[in-house]
């Protein structure tokens, strides 16, 4: 009989109702389905934007999103991140910009980027090809910065080409750890170098190889070191000159992201922040002196510290040994500033600039700005980053939305077994489950046993604990496994069905089974230990690490079994009566008549199995300890503890999928089962 009756369907009430009914159905397929299509579409983010929490992500829309992304991805910052889930430092590009609010990813607004987007094409080709011109010909190549470097999940990130040009180079990671040394198991354990830009880059192979991979790189991958920048994050927070007027924004605020290192070192910001800076905060390793003016400070410095007076004062800091430390003593006190440079790569861009256009007007012409003479010239990151990103535009948006997905499945495909011993795991747990448990149901369904709610009742008891209480005796049940007590168990069965059947006419069944469970109980519970103890024996074994610890804690399941019986005692016990008139055996009864008609139940089981076996992660960790008996699900955890959120979330997609094919292909026959019978 249906829900709403043929007579007054058409009424605004029932039409109503139906209206409601599907509105209240499509708001909860809404809600299921928001969850996943929001983690799908944050496995396609990146560090930078995944907080904005967006069902559609504004890269993909919006080439100045696209632009923002790429240009966090190739922030010019010395180090990798130290955790997964470390902000980017988007503070390294407030000078770039002229932005002092940036922060965080979130302070970037794609507006603030148009006026380096709207720039003409002419000006800004002009400024890129400029720029590489000077990278690759003129500046020295110590002042080559890595881009990339900070987030290694990133497309972009410089890791993968750093491991690919170290095996190109060496051959194989062997070669590199005994070169080195190190003890690295894997590339990425290996890991980048981080530069020390208070001292020298030493001569070791790894500083060497870092080196020479840096100058290979190509030009659009390729940073360059940035003293406005240090002056920047140096100035935040301390107090600039009130007769400094310095760069301001419309209101008359002071724009301290464009305050310049010429500034800071004239002493347009006074005398306390250019002593402080050049003596605790620029980096050594571009510190120049002139050992002429600095000779006397020198000498009456080695005299203080009882050094040999003899000791000559180097220009740039030492690459290594005990002078090193005076060096950078000496310049951090009593070495004069006057006798003090800071080198930059403006010291070899702007006289570049002049040899190439000769006049101010002609540079301002063609790059479109206004400055009064070549030592205001600053480097144009920006445009030129700008310029790379268009030529690697092309490709860039479908690499972003692929990259995490197919991070994962290099991952698991390349890394331990995880993926064979999943497949292997899920499909002897299918054919356990649906071997055992149909095989325990049909005996107490089909032979009606007195004692089946008694055995009902204890199997169902189980389902009242939950999983984790259950653990720890299954831990210790894999790891001293009896499995001689077993064998002489199931040795003593045989020999007492044996002994039955020759002596049923003289010995009673009862008899025999009593005496049968006394010599068994005896053997089995005071023989063995006792012969075990006696000749220091182990009649246990260790399942550890084996497939079998995965499968026989759960290979009979409480639940299924009653579902199952409840399932047989529904089907016709003519059935049965037809088979044994036709000479059937129970056996063929049961694989032949019993188990196509439950299908839909075995569906059921089926998906539970698969379910249980695929998303095991505690048990599986606890007893499989060997990474190369893991699970899917225990390497996905091992590989979530290293990675970003968004490629949490792209495995977490990737770990979704068969599940959803398994369900799907099950559900057919679930709805077949419960359909079919209606029209009966």
């Amino acid at each position: 009989m249906p829900l709403l009756p043929q007579v007054g369907r058409r009424s605004p009430a029932m039409r109503s109702m139906v209206l409601a009914m599907y509105l209240l159905l499509s708001v909860g397929a809404v809600t299921m389905a928001y969850p996943f299509l929001l983690m799908l579409s944050m496995g396609t983010a990146g560090r930078s934007d995944y907080q904005e929490y967006r069902l559609i992500q504004r890269y993909w829309v919006s080439d100045a999103a696209l632009f923002k992304r790429y240009l966090l991805d190739m922030i010019p910052f010395g180090r990798t991140a130290w955790t997964a889930t470390a902000e980017v430092p988007v503070s390294v590009l407030a000078t770039w910009f002229g932005k002092d609010s940036w922060f965080r990813p979130v302070d970037i607004r794609e507006e603030d980027l148009q006026e380096v987007i709207g720039r003409p094409e002419e000006q800004r080709r002009a400024i890129a090809d400029d720029m590489r011109a000077f990278i690759k010909d003129v500046c020295p190549p110590e002042f080559r910065a890595p881009l990339g470097l900070f987030d290694p999940d990133s497309p972009l990130a410089i890791h993968n080409d750093y491991y690919a040009w170290l095996e190109n180079r060496h051959g194989s990671l062997d070669a590199v750890n005994r070169l080195y040394p190190d003890s690295a198991v894997s590339w990425q354990e290996l890991g980048t170098l981080m530069e020390q830009y208070h001292r020298r880059p030493g001569n070791t192979p790894r500083e060497r190889d870092w080196r020479e991979f840096l100058e290979s790189r190509p030009l659009e991958r390729t940073g360059l070191f940035d003293a406005d920048e240090r002056v920047f994050s140096f100035i935040l927070g301390r107090d600039i000159p009130d007769s400094y007027e310095g760069p301001r924004d419309g209101t008359g605020k002071r724009i301290l992201s464009l305050i310049t290192f010429d500034d800071l070192y004239a002493g347009k910001l006074g005398e306390p922040l250019k002593q402080a800076f050049m003596r605790s905060y620029a980096p050594a390793r571009y510190i120049k002196v002139d050992t002429t003016l600095a000779a006397d400070a020198w000498l009456a410095f080695l005299q203080e510290k009882a050094k040999d007076p003899a000791t000559p004062l180097a220009s740039r800091i030492p690459i290594e040994g005990g002078v090193v430390g005076l060096w950078s003593q000496f310049v951090q006190t009593t070495c004069p500033l006057a006798a003090q440079r800071l080198l930059r790569p403006e010291d070899w861009w702007r006289p570049f600039l002049q040899q190439r256009y000769k006049t101010i007007d002609a540079l301002n012409r063609v790059y479109g700005t206004d400055y009064q003479a070549f030592d205001e010239t600053r480097i144009p990151h920006a445009v030129f980053r700008y310029d790379c990103f268009l030529k690697e535009k092309p490709g860039l948006r479908r690499l972003y939305i692929w990259h995490n997905f197919g991070t994962v499945f290099s991952f698991v495909a390349v890394h331990g077994r995880s993926l064979w011993v999943t497949i292997v795991y899920v499909t002897l747990m299918i054919i356990g489950t649906l071997t055992v448990n149909p095989l325990a149901a049909y005996a107490m369904s089909r032979f009606r046993l007195k004692e089946t709610h008694y055995i009902l009742i204890f199997l169902l008891a189980t389902m009242a604990f939950p999983g984790e209480v259950l653990m720890i005796p299954s831990f210790l049940m894999i790891k001293s496994f009896p499995l001689l007590q077993i064998i002489l168990v199931v040795v003593f069965a045989a020999a007492f069905y044996w002994l039955a059947r020759r002596l049923q006419r003289y010995v009673s069944l009862l008899l025999s089974a009593t005496l049968a469970l006394i010599i068994t109980v005896g053997v089995v519970g005071w023989v063995v230990p006792k012969l075990v103890a006696a000749f220091d024996l182990s009649a246990s074994v260790s399942l550890m690490n084996t497939f079998w610890a995965l499968i026989l804690p759960s290979l009979a399941n409480g639940f299924g079994i009653f579902l199952l019986k409840g399932f047989f005692d529904s089907l016709p016990p003519e059935l049965y009566e037809a088979g044994l008139i036709d000479g059937a055996s129970e056996w063929r009864m049961f694989w032949q008549i019993t188990m196509p008609l439950c299908k839909p139940i075995l569906a059921v089981l089926a998906l539970g199995a698969f379910a249980a076996a695929y998303g095991a992660f505690m048990h599986a960790f606890l007893i499989c300890q060997d990474p190369k008996m893991w699970t899917f699900m225990v390497f996905l955890y091992e590989f979530q503890q290293l990675h970003t959120v968004p490629m949490v979330m792209a495995s977490l997609v990737v770990a979704a999928i068969p599940t959803l094919l398994v369900f799907i292909f099950c559900q057919n026959i679930i709805l077949r089962g419960i359909v079919i019978p209606t029209f009966k």
